[in-house]
């Protein structure tokens, strides 16, 4: 209870804050100021909700931080990350924002919708395939003009113990354009190093009884795993290619594939989550 006395009031006042910044600092930025204004927001994020971001380079990968500041460089960059709580956005954007693809329930949260929104999020309607090829074709754009677009292919948030299926359809707007595809592996922990379900935002968890439980929580450390990159290679397929980074997520985090869906209830659920 402590830790809310104090953290409940900053976190406010820095969604606060942050709607103000964008709504009225952001017009007047360019891309790499708006970055820098993100990055630093996020990290204050994280830190008044009692979280700890660490990035874990794996061998062969580039740091996020070393791909910020590449607009115009005409090679962007997908990040494809598993997904377990709400704070995965702002973890991988306090090192390297990105334009995020997010269900389109999120643009209805309590203050924190509006800011993702005007941060550059690109929302998915789920059922609606032509609203599918609209998102690829915008994410194609960002990440043509060197910017970082990033989506979460389990198409839902999982309880962090295991790997759903990951959906192929948003992978594609990477082919399209010709750019690399980072998987990220995220892991929430505690600072003995043991698992940490804090954080999970799954089943009927609302929103703000997450964040309740998160800012009750001492102390949160986020893993932030960054893997090689999967260059789009001739003949490589968008469901390979999401294949190819859970296993490297998979392998990473030492984390079991759940491939129990029945095929039904897969075909929905791609659907869904295009």
């Amino acid at each position: 209870m402590l830790h809310r006395l104090w953290r409940l009031p900053v976190l406010v006042a820095l969604l606060f804050g942050g709607l103000a910044t964008v709504f009225t600092v952001f017009p007047l930025l360019g891309d790499r100021g708006r970055e820098r204004c993100i990055a630093t927001w996020s990290r204050w994020l994280m830190r008044a909700c009692g979280a700890q971001v660490r990035e874990r380079v794996a061998p062969g990968a580039e740091p996020l931080s070393a791909m910020r500041g590449t607009h115009g460089a005409g090679r962007g960059r997908l990040l494809l990350s598993n997904h377990v709580s709400w704070l995965d956005i702002f973890a991988i954007d306090a090192l390297a924002p990105a334009s995020f693809a997010a269900k389109a329930e999120i643009a209805s949260w309590p203050l924190a919708g509006t800011l993702v929104a005007r941060a550059g999020t690109v929302f998915v309607e789920r059922g609606r395939r032509h609203a599918v090829h609209g998102v690829i074709l915008r994410m194609g754009e960002k990440l043509a003009a060197g910017h970082r677009a990033a989506v979460f292919p389990e198409g839902t948030t999982s309880d962090g113990r295991r790997l759903l299926p990951f959906h192929g359809n948003l992978v594609q707007s990477a082919l399209n354009v010709g750019v690399p595809m980072v998987p990220i592996g995220l892991r929430y922990i505690d600072p003995d190093g043991e698992p940490s379900h804090a954080a999970m935002f799954v089943g009927d968890t609302t929103f703000i009884a997450s964040v309740w439980r998160v800012i009750g929580h001492p102390t949160l450390i986020v893993e932030v795993h960054v893997l090689p990159a999967i260059e789009p290679a001739p003949g490589l397929t968008r469901q390979q290619a999401a294949r190819e980074a859970r296993a490297a997520i998979a392998a990473r985090l030492g984390l079991p594939l759940d491939d129990t869906v029945p095929e039904a209830l897969r075909a929905v659920r791609e659907t869904a989550a295009s």
